[in-house]
């Protein structure tokens, strides 16, 4: 299976459990902080370094998600 690289705001619901606009603000808020434009994605690392979870946990949940 291949490993995810881009997280949306299911993607990071799987992982924190938090409410589907919250984790819309999560990434909103990861984008401001690293500049990115609009069109711009927010890569897995971005969000672990963000929330202060290892990558490979997070790619471990999503494997299990599905």
């Amino acid at each position: 299976m291949k490993e995810k690289l881009i997280m949306d705001a299911v993607d990071v619901h799987a992982v924190t459990h938090y409410s589907i606009g919250h984790c819309r603000r999560i990434l909103r808020k990861i984008k401001s902080l690293k500049s990115k434009l609009k069109h711009q994605k927010v890569t897995v690392e971005e969000v672990s370094e963000y929330l202060g979870i290892s990558s490979e946990q997070i790619r471990n949940v999503l494997q299990k998600t599905g």
